[in-house]
């Protein structure tokens, strides 16, 4: 899909300078990289900002997320009620600056429109107060990007252009209206083509606003708020404003991408259908078997009336007509509560033996009859056992469309993130905002506590054998609440989880406590540590639960009271249950079902092998 070029942005932005003066009613962030910001400018607007990609008003806002994210809310405690004192392209860059008043107070959101961008909310002194993506700091100063500048190097005229800042496309044009070969060597470039091409530039620079989408066999290749004569012999929709040719090409492109997801939910349903389908031939097969099996059964449990019945229905048989045989049953009462129907046209007689009617031929002995009940039962089974194996045809068949689905769903929201330090160990933030992290294994126990235990840490780890070494950041600045979690993840994440006790002794001490080296004569296994002085003993239950942060695009694991807290969407677990690979997928689906309309991303973010880190050791299962 498009990225706005420097062109674009100039257009849209001189025709958004109408916002100018409008005031702030509402913030949304539709993760991951979208926002929108509801303005009263005379009139109700809706503005959209992608990070690296697009800015524009738009007719068709998305519903709002269910539950706002961090940002969001962040940029409402900000810029809601702030006026729009100004809005601007920084230097001809893809970068756009909205600078908002509330109370004499300043504040600046910056729009990163360039591959890999960021939207950032900056204070009257440009520094960060909190970035979309975590690619700055937070309090510090804002850099906008540098500008490139045409080296004269070995490269084509097309590529020095393009990399100077104009773009692929408007290089190219730059190349048709000056009449040079855009592959020419820019060093063969002579003193009047450089001038041509400065002067074409500077012509692009002053262009006529004639707001297009380009159109090639009905599909929008492309939005252009000027003639070009790169796209001169291609079809054209033209726009009053800018801002409504961006609107409809970008609604269109994300209109057909749920189309695609809307077309593979179609195939799923017909998959659902014949799922259903079958499930229900099986059990009607599985219950013919049984039946026909229970019929053969009561035949031999009442083998002495029946074997009389059928021996007289035969020798009534011999002497009297069918028709004479039924008059005798039908003036018989209590014949005919045991011989419920005489069938002349399949020589058959009907006889009620507990809860069944039995159909037997009268040519055929006991054997015969119930044999060929469980016949029929043994063909019932034979049947089902097909549709058990084209049942599981299907679920593969559904799995295999699923993957599918979830493979485009990720490709086009691209969750790429950077993984932070931690995320090698186990890990999680604190309800105050405190980082602790804990081993996996006996050589992480070492590496943590070389590595990363310092001076103002705490140590935790359990009273019995078989804990990660756990290390509370900055833990002697942190609260009552923020040791007792990292105390519950120590025990949590030990062998107390996997034994299934539901609490347990853990202790903490300061780092100068923590020794690897032993007593004389004693020796310390890989993983351990010999701890000296005073140790603060805490009993703990065991708790865990795995949600999803979408602010930051990832699976987030912990005590349930640090991650309800952190969390988009959560579950808890307790003791017990199913293994690490089921349970991975079952609270993925879980997560899932929870999304709503974010659902796409938690589905990329949320994979069960992202959950399975965050999973206590042994069997656990999601809490009712």
């Amino acid at each position: 899909m498009k990225q706005l070029s420097s062109f674009d942005i100039k257009a849209c932005v001189k025709e958004l300078k109408e916002l100018e003066g409008g005031k702030v009613e509402k913030v949304y962030h539709h993760p991951p990289d979208e926002i929108r910001i509801r303005i009263y400018a005379g009139k109700k607007v809706d503005l959209v900002i992608e990070a690296g990609r697009r800015i524009h008003l738009t007719r068709f806002p998305k519903q709002a997320p269910r539950i706002p994210s961090a940002f969001a809310m962040l940029l409402r405690k900000h810029l809601e009620g702030a006026r729009v004192k100004k809005i601007e392209q920084h230097d001809f860059d893809r970068v756009v600056v909205i600078e908002f008043e509330r109370s004499g107070e300043i504040k600046k959101l910056v729009a990163e429109l360039f591959s890999k961008g960021n939207i950032l909310l900056l204070n009257n002194e440009n520094r960060v107060v909190m970035p979309l993506k975590h690619t700055v700091k937070v309090g510090e100063v804002y850099s906008f990007p540098e500008r490139k500048e045409k080296k004269d190097d070995g490269r084509e005229v097309v590529r020095v252009l393009a990399m100077s800042g104009l773009g692929g496309l408007y290089a190219e044009e730059v190349c048709l209206r000056a009449g040079i070969d855009k592959k020419k060597k820019y060093p063969e470039l002579n003193e009047e083509e450089r001038k041509k091409i400065d002067e074409e530039i500077v012509r692009l620079m002053n262009f006529s606003p004639r707001p297009q989408i380009i159109i090639e066999n009905g599909d929008y290749i492309d939005v252009v708020p000027m003639d070009l004569l790169y796209y001169s012999k291609y079809e054209k929709k033209y726009f009053e404003s800018f801002n409504e040719a961006l609107d409809d090409y970008f609604s269109k492109k994300l209109a057909e991408i749920d189309e695609i997801e809307s077309m593979k939910s179609e195939e799923l349903e017909k998959l659902r259908k014949r799922l259903q389908i079958q499930e229900e031939s099986l059990k009607r097969f599985e219950e013919e078997a049984e039946r026909y099996r229970r019929i053969g059964d009561a035949i031999y449990e009442n083998y002495s009336m029946v074997e009389k019945i059928i021996e007289a229905f035969r020798l009534a048989r011999e002497k009297k007509s069918w028709d004479e045989i039924k008059e005798i049953v039908s003036r018989d009462e209590r014949l005919k509560k045991v011989v419920r129907d005489v069938r002349p046209e399949k020589n058959t007689i009907v006889v009620r033996m507990g809860d069944f009617d039995v159909e037997l031929e009268i040519k055929k002995n006991i054997h015969e009859n119930a044999d060929s009940y469980y016949e029929r039962a043994k063909k019932a089974r034979e049947k089902a056992d097909g549709v058990k194996r084209a049942i599981e045809a299907t679920l593969r068949e559904m799995e295999r469309v699923e993957e599918k689905l979830e493979r485009k769903l990720v490709t086009s929201i691209k969750v790429r993130r950077k993984r932070e330090w931690y995320e090698n160990y186990r890990w999680f933030f604190t309800s105050e905002g405190f980082l602790v992290i804990g081993g996996r294994t006996a050589e992480m126990n070492e590496e943590i506590v070389s590595k990363h235990l310092e001076s103002r840490d705490l140590f935790f780890h359990t009273q019995t054998p078989g804990a990660p070494a756990v290390i509370l950041k900055d833990g002697q600045e942190a609260g009552e609440i923020s040791i007792r979690e990292a105390a519950e993840f120590a025990a949590t994440y030990s062998a107390l989880w996997k034994e299934e006790k539901h609490a347990g002794e853990v202790y903490y001490v300061l780092p100068e406590q923590v020794s690897k080296t032993a007593k004389p004569g004693e020796y310390l296994p890989k993983g351990s540590f010999y701890i000296t002085g005073k140790r603060n003993y805490l009993t703990v239950e065991l708790n865990c639960a795995i949600g999803v942060d979408l602010e930051s695009l990832r699976v987030i694991g912990g005590p349930v009271t640090a991650v309800k807290n952190q969390a988009d969407y959560y579950v808890e677990l307790e003791i017990g249950g199913k293994e690490h690979n089921e349970l991975g997928v079952e609270i993925a689906r879980k997560l899932l079902e929870m999304a709503g309309e974010e659902k796409h991303i938690v589905r990329a973010v949320a994979t069960p092998d992202e959950i399975m880190k965050f999973l206590p050791p042994g069997r656990a299962r999601i809490k009712e």
